[in-house]
């Protein structure tokens, strides 16, 4: 009965930064639908850098732990490697960009599928949900919370009301990735919860970086991979094999 209520209490912790994030992206969209035409496009600009400087730190902070930095470069690089053979980053990009040509005529259905599409395709909501089902401390999905925010005031002010439907489509997906996550969690701690969280700080900041400089610099979705590898590199370490 106490394990029983335990595992509901890190259910309810886990979707909580999917909730947070949903009601965040909620917000700002009305804001945009009712003030946001108000709004001059520098000063969306500049919100939207503030949010980078923010996503930045935050990144840098998470990696700042930094117990083993040759798997955490191999995971990078084979990481990196895999995911452009496979072109992950490509293939997000296009599908966005196919579903938004599909639907240019239906502004509302637009709207609503591309908030949708940024809200979501994106390593942040991956990393993030991890963070939130395997910690139950969300601190990635409350900060991805004011980015939505912002972009949904910005896309609303120009798509008009089918972005707030983005919301709870948002909270879905992030809730199902956060206890999907959570089920992880008796694997994924102590060593290995680290050095995940090292590369997903890495990619995080990577993110941030691509807000501040307003373009693509660093192909972050491509890097997703690195996920998967510095688990598989830290289950070897725990069991005798290391590079460093």
């Amino acid at each position: 009965m106490e394990a029983q209520g335990r595992n509901t209490w890190v259910s309810m912790n886990a979707l909580g930064g999917a909730a947070v994030n949903g009601a965040g992206a909620l917000t700002g969209s009305l804001v945009g639908l009712l003030w946001g035409s108000r709004l001059s496009e520098g000063f969306r600009k500049e919100l939207l850098r503030l949010v980078g400087i923010v996503v930045l730190v935050l990144g840098v902070s998470m990696a700042v732990p930094l117990a083993d930095p040759v798997n955490t470069l191999l995971s990078l690089v084979v990481g990196d490697w895999l995911g452009t053979q496979l072109a992950i980053q490509e293939r997000l990009d296009d599908w966005g960009q196919a579903l938004e040509k599909l639907l240019d005529r239906e502004n509302f259905m637009q709207g609503f599928i591309t908030a949708t599409v940024i809200f979501n395709v994106g390593a942040l909501a991956i990393v993030g949900s991890l963070q939130a089902g395997l910690t139950a401390h969300p601190t990635l999905l409350e900060t991805k919370a004011v980015l939505d925010g912002v972009t949904g005031l910005i896309l609303t002010s120009a798509l008009g009301w089918g972005v707030l439907l983005a919301a709870p489509a948002t909270f879905a997906y992030e809730g199902i990735l956060s206890l999907a996550a959570g089920f992880l969690r008796p694997i994924l701690t102590g060593m290995l919860l680290r050095d995940l969280t090292v590369v997903g700080g890495i990619l995080v900041a990577g993110m941030g970086a691509n807000f501040l400089l307003e373009k693509t610099a660093v192909r972050v979705a491509n890097l997703l991979p690195a996920l998967i590898l510095t688990v598989i590199l830290g289950w070897l370490k725990q069991h005798g094999i290391s590079f460093v």
